[in-house]
C-alpha cells in the first residue's frame, strides 16, 4: 500500500495549520520557483513601442519577459540575463545601477554575467540581443 505525504503526516497526528506548514515546507526548489526556467534555448522578440516595454526606452530600465531580465544600460546598449540567480536559484534578479542584482541575497553581476561579489561567484547566464528598428531580439 502506498501513502502520500499528507496521509502519512495525518497518520502521525498532524492536522490543521501544523499539517499545512509541514506540507508546504517539504516542497522541492523546482516546485517553489514559479515561471519559466531559462536553462534551454532562448529566442524571443520584444517590441520597444509596446507600453509593456516602455522601461527599455531609458537607460537603466528593464523588463522581465520569458524568464529573462532585459535591460538598457546607462550607455544605451541592451543586455539580457536569466531571472534566476545562480546563488540559490531564486527568481529574483533585476537590473539596477548598470548591474544585475538578486534582490533576495544581494548577489551582484556585471553585464557580461561575471560575479561582482562572493554571492555572485558562480556567474549569471547572459543572452545575446539584436536591435532591428523597434524590435529587440533576445536569444542564446
Amino acid at each position: 500500500m502506498t501513502m502520500n505525504r499528507a496521509a502519512f503526516l495525518k497518520s502521525l497526528g498532524f492536522s490543521g495549520s501544523a499539517l499545512w506548514v509541514l506540507l508546504t515546507s517539504c516542497q522541492r526548489d523546482t516546485e517553489v520557483i514559479p515561471g519559466p526556467v531559462t536553462n534551454g534555448p532562448v529566442d524571443f522578440i520584444l517590441d520597444l513601442l509596446d507600453p509593456a516595454n516602455a522601461a527599455l526606452r531609458r537607460g537603466n530600465g528593464y523588463v522581465i519577459s520569458n524568464g529573462v531580465v532585459v535591460a538598457r544600460t546607462m550607455h544605451g546598449s541592451f543586455v539580457a540575463a536569466t531571472h534566476i540567480c545562480s546563488h540559490e536559484k531564486n527568481q529574483a534578479v533585476i537590473f539596477d545601477d548598470n548591474t544585475f542584482v538578486c534582490t533576495v541575497h544581494g548577489a551582484r553581476f556585471d553585464t557580461t554575467g561575471k560575479g561582482l561579489n562572493s554571492l555572485g561567484s558562480r556567474g549569471l547566464r547572459v543572452f545575446k540581443t539584436a536591435l532591428n528598428g523597434t524590435a529587440l531580439r533576445v536569444f542564446s
